[in-house]
């Protein structure tokens, strides 16, 4: 299981002005190792309650939040990764734990019962509120991301773009999905993710974004779509 203590604040900003800011952030930071230069698809699928509890409590401003996902980077993975995010304001946690692709085509038919194998106790954690909760398959959203990594308090700075929902839940590992567009034009979500602070020099180009932060939730927008 591996765990991640965050604070992240998201942008909605265009593409062009990203390209302004990569002038700077190519200076600044490394690229992710992961993708062709640091870009790269993932595709989400997010379960939620029999009565949408997380959705509403996103959607109602409620301080604590929770969302659960399965997650890869390309339809032929063989690993997923089983995530559970709690969050507070602006301060975050992310718990992950690594499951096989047959694993995750269980969670799409309800059946979570492997988690009791795991001796991880994120996995009995997660079984007890996916059994109590009705937790199924509710939105797949999939998008492409250009990231960007300092030492420095761990900050990542991410880009997505072509952001869209998938018309049904279901179908993970699915090749070709169809999907519906969840923001229009050539915007895109700017999330700046770090532990304890922004460095100086990064915090000034963050302060140069023509926009206001914003609680930008890719799954509360592909609800409202689907």
């Amino acid at each position: 299981m591996r765990t991640v203590f965050r604070k992240e604040i998201k942008y909605v900003i265009s593409r062009v002005e990203f390209l302004r800011l990569t002038k700077h952030l190519d200076v600044l930071m490394q690229r992710d190792t992961n993708g062709v230069n640091g870009t790269y698809i993932v595709r989400s699928q997010y379960y939620d309650s029999l009565g949408d509890r997380d959705l509403y409590d996103n959607l109602d401003g409620v301080m604590e939040k929770r969302k659960i996902r399965v997650r890869i980077y390309s339809p032929d993975d063989q690993y997923a990764k089983l995530e559970y995010k709690c969050k507070s304001n602006t301060d975050g946690k992310k718990y992950s734990l690594t499951i096989t692709r047959e694993e995750a085509l269980l969670m799409e038919k309800r059946q979570y019962g492997f988690l009791l194998d795991y001796e991880e106790p994120l996995a009995k954690t997660l079984y007890v509120k996916l059994m109590q909760g009705g937790y199924m398959p509710k939105t797949i959203v999939e998008y492409k991301r250009t990231a960007y990594m300092h030492t420095v308090s761990d900050v990542r700075v991410t880009f997505d773009t072509d952001i869209r929902a998938g018309v049904v839940p279901y179908g993970i590992f699915a090749e070709n999905l169809a999907y519906i567009p969840l923001i229009e034009g050539d915007r895109g979500v700017l999330e700046v993710k770090y532990n304890d602070f922004v460095p100086s020099t990064l915090k000034q180009i963050i302060q140069e974004i023509n926009s206001l932060p914003e609680a930008s939730s890719k799954y509360s927008k592909a609800r409202s779509y689907i």
